[in-house]
């Protein structure tokens, strides 16, 4: 009689009773790759780069380069949490890429400002801030028009082309129509790493602000002439048109979204800046929910944001309508935001209960039934680093030694450990390559090495009466196999390598109803087979 044929060979779960698992899930699996429908072990990383310079360990990894394939140009990293974000003009030469945390306040690089590993060299501040004193104004030479009420303004620029929000203190003046003007006393430049350059003055007689000039923004008098009303004011100044603020210095996980908007949040508020114009943040974009923002992700548009209660869901198509809905009935807390985790068709992230997931499928827990809540907790979820692989959610955990685990987020049907330990991610969508941190600041690249040793420990599979099982056969591709089979329960009865397909005998001094074998080697594995006799194996 053939007692066991097992050719599948799926996941593990350990929160049910082994004796119940579908065909092919385990109670334990390692290191499996299943992208094949056999038994053969993930590749292990390769080794891509060293970073250098940085002094300590980095947990947060990010490329700039990102339209040329490469394994080395060029990493920015950080010891500290951390969030980058690309531009999204159309044309952008520079590659200007946003930074958020990382133990700074909110900042911009861009490929002229790399400079030399550990990159960047040379960072921005993202926001402009405004002038910050009011000026003078006289009347120079007067003109032969009707009296005006004019009313100046002034905002900083960078050469790049980002403006500030305008000077909150305005100047007026009375003057007959088209008189020159004397304008003295203008703000300093602020001290900081701001990049402004420029300075532009406007000007109101009762309308819109219009530009009467550009100029040196360390040049502090300038002239009137009365006639030049050139582009309108856009950074503020009107009901129609916010101040384009500088973002809070605590504003973390920036993100790109849809629309040409990037969001971010802090504490219990959420952002988003003026569309392809991430150095303006008005305040009338904030809103504020009732739990406070840990980490956030989108698929789709739409903004998930891991709450320390209710997750919520962010959507709209300009930043003024962006409105968050709470997810009825999913009260998941994320405790780790390292652990929220964009998958493409949704958003996992790790609460106390086990890997929270919301999206197309739906909203649910994707280890239930896979691990009990004991289990998921003796991984430590608060210190899960998460990414996405193909349809694999990928975590990187702490229990005392760093190692991963897999979670398929399309079918949950189980988990699979991993021997790899990793501080941090990065998925580089141009060469498609999950890129990973690791010990020593190396960075590696997943599953492109040499094949690592995978095990299948199979479900309790009982028997309809006792026997005494009197042969196996092992059906591979790569030698060797180990095998290991228990009687009864955590009686081990037989443990060997097997070097070819051939039939061999097992131990006849025992009989039993329950067994389960663990098959361990790098595969290929095509199946295994157990029976009374040499002749019931096929």
């Amino acid at each position: 009689m053939l007692l066991i044929d097992l050719r599948q060979f799926g996941p593990g779960n350990s929160s049910r009773n082994p004796k119940q698992l579908p065909a092919g899930i385990g109670v334990e699996v390692r290191n499996l790759d299943m992208s094949q429908g056999d038994f053969r072990g993930m590749r292990q990383p390769s080794l891509a780069h060293t970073l250098t310079g940085l002094g300590s360990q980095a947990t947060t990894i990010y490329r700039m380069g990102r339209d040329t394939a490469s394994d080395t140009q060029y990493w920015l990293a950080t010891a500290a949490d951390a969030n980058y974000a690309r531009s999204l003009l159309a044309s952008d030469p520079n590659e200007r890429t946003y930074i958020t945390g990382g133990g700074g306040t909110p900042r911009y690089t861009d490929s002229t400002l790399l400079g030399s590993a550990p990159y960047p060299t040379t960072t921005v501040a993202l926001g402009v801030p405004a002038p910050a004193t009011v000026m003078s104004v006289a009347v120079g030479t007067p003109g032969s028009g009707p009296d005006e009420d004019r009313v100046y303004v002034d905002t900083f620029l960078r050469a790049n082309g980002d403006e500030s929000a305008p000077n909150l203190l305005t100047a007026t003046l009375t003057a007959p129509g088209g008189s020159t003007a004397a304008i003295t006393g203008l703000s300093s430049v602020p001290a900081g790493t701001h990049g402004i350059t420029l300075r532009r003055i406007y000007v109101s007689t009762g309308g819109d602000f219009m530009r009467i000039l550009e100029q040196s923004a360390s040049t502090t008098t300038a002239t009137d002439d009365g006639v030049t009303r050139t582009s309108i004011l856009q950074t503020g100044g009107s009901s129609s048109k916010p101040s384009w603020l500088t973002p809070p210095d605590g504003l973390v996980g920036i993100i790109e979204l849809w629309s040409g908007m990037h969001g971010a949040f802090e504490g219990k508020s959420y952002r988003t800046c003026v569309p392809f114009t991430p150095h303006a943040w008005p305040i009338e974009y904030r809103r504020v929910i009732s739990d406070t923002i840990v980490g956030t992700a989108a698929w789709g548009e739409n903004w998930l944001l891991a709450t320390t209660g209710v997750p919520r869901v962010v959507n709209g198509t300009s930043p003024i309508g962006m409105t968050a809905r709470p997810v009825v009935g999913f009260k998941q807390a994320c405790v780790s935001k390292q652990s929220v985790k964009g998958v493409g068709h949704g958003v996992c992230w790790a609460s106390n209960d086990g890997l929270a997931y919301v999206g197309q499928a739906g909203q649910k827990i994707l280890t239930d039934g896979i691990l009990t809540k004991a289990q998921w907790r003796a991984l430590v979820p608060s210190t899960i680093t998460g990414a996405s692989w193909g349809r694999w959610y990928i975590g990187f955990y702490n229990d005392g030694s760093r190692k991963a685990f897999m979670i398929d987020t399309v079918e949950p049907q189980g988990i699979i450990w991993c021997d790899v330990a990793a501080f941090g991610a990065f998925e580089d969508s141009i060469s498609e390559t999950l890129f990973i941190v690791q010990a020593g600041n190396t960075i590696s690249k997943w599953d492109y090495g040499s094949q690592l040793e995978a095990s299948f420990k199979s479900a309790i599979i009982r028997i309809p009466a006792e026997v005494n099982p009197g042969a196996a056969r092992i059906v591979a591709t790569t030698y060797p196999v180990r095998f290991t089979l228990w009687a009864d329960g955590d009686l081990k009865v037989y443990e060997m390598e097997v070097f070819s397909d051939e039939p061999f005998r097992l131990p006849g001094d025992y009989t039993a109803r329950e067994f389960q074998v663990k098959l361990t080697g790098k595969g290929p594995m095509e199946g295994f087979f157990m029976g009374t006799e040499m002749a019931d194996l096929p």
